[in-house]
Parts: structure tokens; sequence; C-alpha cells
């Protein structure tokens, strides 16, 4: 998560022109300029006059267009590789992979999930109760969406909210992360160069500005950051009675059993921890480990992460990027200080290194529940290494967390595995793997408690970016036997209906004779 997203401590940023530095080498980036309220209450205005338009569209020609500028960003791949890697750090088969490589295949996921649960769907009526009467339901678009970037994917965190949110008929107003507005704003950018003037914009900033996008009148909002602020975002959202999806962190566990494939679990947790150098509300960040095999899985992966290379050197040979901004450094800095002064053993890594905001991948081994690095999110290339005295033991701890995004299980008894998935109070459990459905649009990206409500992806996601709108069509040409008048003959009709619902036969014999003396007495009725 961005731990500094919309101002994560209740405050802006500092100022844009001063501090703003390539976390390769610290050297000074261009500053940006933050919008004002004027100009967030702008770009809001202009998006919903272009929205109207927008949405009178098909969905098959938004599809197009949204396929078009897809098609544009993967030629231009490698102006956005260049651009993330310079403001964020990532190296470039990340930047490549994680960032640029998608948009493509967003669009055509998201084209499958649109069509198919958007379309209009005809509800069959029951002909005795609702004679002449036919009922539809229409998805219509909700408007404009407001998008609250995250730093640690500027371009591939959108692809979950804003393809979609276009794809449905909505105009769409970009907030960036001012750690990262160079990345997300070319991605708006280059959709902007193809869709309809003002269907998509981007407002630079920080708080204040991300506040004056949720009061600008938008009609929903997608926030992806720490809890802090994705607290403030939900109250302000639930304030002006419009939809939000909120994401606010994780501190995904891997529960390694004592029968797992030992080369394969280290593998997959050393790949899931450190890829974006474990900047990832999906990443690794605890390992609880059955004690029957703890010595030999922290000496496998001890080696392994001791061969990893971190720091600066010829691109193409980095395999752990640097931290991407000093806020998040300082953190990682201090849960792993934190953790070795409460006992903690270091196995390996534990310090800076280069001239940038590089950090080394870092193994800390008997760590326990009052430690920072078990109790919040590290967001940093470090794994917590808990011994455990069983599975119930690590489910026990799992889901003491204040996070419940993700978790994965490590053995070679998949059986097995699904019954304990059962028991982790999460949104995501991958069995001897983690994490990769969140590349995956068909499926809900969710958590629970400190995580947020929120839902990314699948045609669960759906509800952020429509609203359903019913349509009923009486074709009867009499009237109603519920209208008025009302009178004790109605009454005495209520009572049969319900005698006959529950097959008290003694009674509902009269409901021919009630019903055709209601019939009189409306006809009668409304005649005078």
């Amino acid at each position: 998560m961005d731990r500094n997203l919309a101002g994560s401590a209740g405050t802006s940023p500092p100022d844009p022109a001063v501090g703003r530095v390539c976390p390769l080498d610290l050297s000074p980036l261009a500053p940006v300029v933050f919008a004002t309220p004027a100009e967030v209450a702008d770009a809001a205005r202009r998006a919903r006059r272009a929205q109207r338009a927008f949405s009178e569209l098909t969905t098959r020609e938004r599809i197009a267009l949204l396929r078009k500028a897809a098609r544009a960003m993967l030629a231009r791949r490698h102006e956005i590789m260049e651009i993330v890697r310079v403001e964020t750090g990532k190296v470039d088969i990340e930047a490549l992979f994680n960032e640029a490589l998608g948009p493509l295949d967003a669009v055509h996921a998201w084209t499958k999930i649109v069509t198919r649960h958007t379309a209009r769907e005809t509800v069959r009526l029951n002909p005795v109760s609702f004679p002449g009467k036919s009922a539809f339901v229409d998805m219509l678009p909700r408007g404009v969406v407001g998008v609250i970037a995250p730093w640690n994917f500027p371009v591939a965190g959108l692809y979950r909210a804003v393809i979609p949110a276009l794809m449905t008929g909505n105009a769409v107003v970009v907030k960036p992360s001012p750690h990262a507005p160079a990345s997300t704003a070319w991605f708006v950018e280059v959709l902007a160069s193809v869709l309809p003037a003002d269907v998509v914009g981007v407002v630079q900033g920080g708080a204040d500005v991300g506040e004056a996008l949720i009061g600008s009148g938008i009609d929903a909002c997608v926030f992806t950051g720490s809890p802090a602020a994705g607290r403030k975002v939900r109250m302000q959202c639930a304030e002006r009675g419009i939809p939000s999806s909120i994401e606010m962190g994780g501190k995904d566990p891997a529960i390694v059993l004592a029968d797992c494939d030992l080369r394969r679990t280290v593998a997959g947790i050393t790949s899931w921890a450190l890829n974006n150098a474990g900047q990832a509300c999906g990443a690794i960040e605890i390992a609880y480990v059955d004690r029957a095999i703890a010595d030999a899985f922290v000496e496998r992966l001890a080696s392994v992460w001791k061969s990893l290379r971190a720091g600066p050197g010829p691109r193409g040979e980095v395999d752990v990027a640097p931290l991407a901004n000093r806020r998040q450094f300082e953190i990682v800095t201090q849960h792993v200080e934190d953790a070795r002064a409460r006992g903690a053993g270091l196995v390996c890594g534990g310090r800076p290194t280069g001239t940038g905001l590089w950090y080394e991948p870092t193994l800390l081994d008997h760590c326990t529940e009052e430690m920072h690095v078990i109790r919040d999110e590290t967001f940093g290339p470090v794994l917590a290494i808990v011994r455990v005295d069983g599975v119930s033991d690590a489910v026990a701890l799992a889901n003491q967390s204040r996070y419940g995004l993700g978790a994965s299980l490590w053995t070679r008894d998949v059986d097995r595995a699904q019954r304990i998935a059962e028991r982790l109070l999460c949104g995501v459990v991958t069995i001897n793997n983690h994490a990769l459905s969140g590349a995956i649009p068909d499926l809900p990206w969710t958590g629970t408690r400190e995580t947020g409500f929120g839902v990314a992806n699948s045609r669960h996601a759906l509800a952020t970016f429509v609203r359903p709108k019913t349509t009923v069509v009486d074709r009867s040409s009499g009237f109603e036997l519920y209208w008025l008048p009302y009178d004790r003959g109605l009454f005495d009709l209520g009572e049969a209906l319900s005698d006959a619902q529950i097959m008290a036969l003694d009674r509902a014999w009269k409901l021919p004779l009630l019903l055709a003396q209601r019939v009189r007495r409306v006809k009668r009725f409304f005649a005078a």
C-alpha cells in the first residue's frame, strides 16, 4: 500500500518542489505542480460534461477505444519503463512485467466481465401474482469516478479501477500519489489521447487534493493506501453518500507446513517477499514455519537471499529494487531495528547499501508478536520468521493480524490445505503459491479487518462503477385488486390468501368468492 497516499498521517506531503529524489541514486527529480481546489473542481465538472456523451456510446465502442489505448501503451512501453524506473526505482524486469506488459490483457479480461455482467437482465414475474407485467434491470454508469492511486504500482495499480470504470461508461479523474506523479500521469495521458476530451483526467497533489476530489461531486471513489488515510476517505465518501472501494494494506503470512516441498517453498516465498522490494500489499511479510523443519528452511532461505543482488549495478543485474521513497526507507529501517532490539535473530541483510534507497534483503528469525515486523505493515525487503507448533498455532497467529488481505499455505497435502484455508480470516488464500490472483481480473481481490472491505477485480467489483435500474412494464387493462378503496372485503381477501399459503384449507376455500367480490367492488368504485 502507499503509506503516504492522500496523506496517510493526516497531513500533506512536503512541498513537491523540495525533496523528491530518484531512489536509485538520490538525484533530484523535477517538481510537480499540485492542483488547486478550483482546478480539482473544474476537472470534475469537465469530466461530468464529457461523461454524458461517453455513456451513450455502446459498450463495444468503448471497448474498441480502450483496446486502441492499450495497444498504444504497449508500443510505448519503454517510455513508461524508464519513467517508473527513475521515479520508483523498479528494476527493468519488474517495470516490464509488473507495469508495462498488462494493459491489453486487462482490457480483454474486463471485456468479458463487463459484457457478461452488465447486460440487460430480464426478470420473469409470476403471471398469477403479476398478470400482464414484465420487468428488466439495466446496469448504468455511476457518472464520475475518482481514483486515488498508489505509488507502489503506479500504472498496473490502475488497471483494476480505471479500465472497468471507463468500459462501463463512467468518466474518471485520477489523483496520483505524490511519490509517483509522472508514472500515473503517463497512463492517463495515453488514455486521454484516444478517448473523447475530458473523459479521463488527472489532478496532482497530496491529502488536500484527495479531499477536494471527493468533495468535487464525484459519484464513486476507489482508494488504495494506508489504513489511516483509507478510514478518512471512507468517512468522507459516506458523508457524501457515494460508494467507495477502499483497500488499506496487508500483512500477508505464509504458513509453511512440515511436509512442504522445501525447494519450491523457498523459491516461492523468496519471490513473493522480495518482488518490488516487498512494496506490495500482497507481499509475504511473515513466514509461520513448523518447528520440525524451521532450521532447514531458514538455512536454505538464507543461502538464497545472501546470493541476491541489491544495490546499484549494471541494469538487468539487480534482483531487488530500492525502496521507492525516503519515508518507506525509514519505516523499514525502524522495523528491523525494533525487531533486533526485541530479540529477533538477524540471519542476513539488515543494512542499507549503495548511495540510493537500497536495503539488503533481510531475514529475521525467532520473531514474536510484539515486534513491528509482525504487527505492522513493513512494506520492504524483509521477512519475519515465526516458529510455530503445527497448523493450529500458525492459523491462530495469522488470524490475530490487524490485516486480512491474503495468506498462503505451503504443503504437499493439497486436500488438507483446502480445509485449513477455510479457517483463515482473510480475503485471498493461495496454496503452494502466493497472491497471483491479484493479476487475474476474474477473481476478487479483497480482504477483512484493517485491509478494508473494498473489492478489486471480478464481477464483484462492478458495484462501484455501475448501479442497477429496474423498469417494470404493465400491459394490463383492468384494475389491481389491492388498489383503493380499502374495506373489509380487501382485508378478508388478504386473510384468505395467507391461509392458502399455509394450506389452511378450512378457511382458504373462500378465496375464489372473495376475489370475485373484490373485482366487482373495484370496478364499481372507479366507474362512479
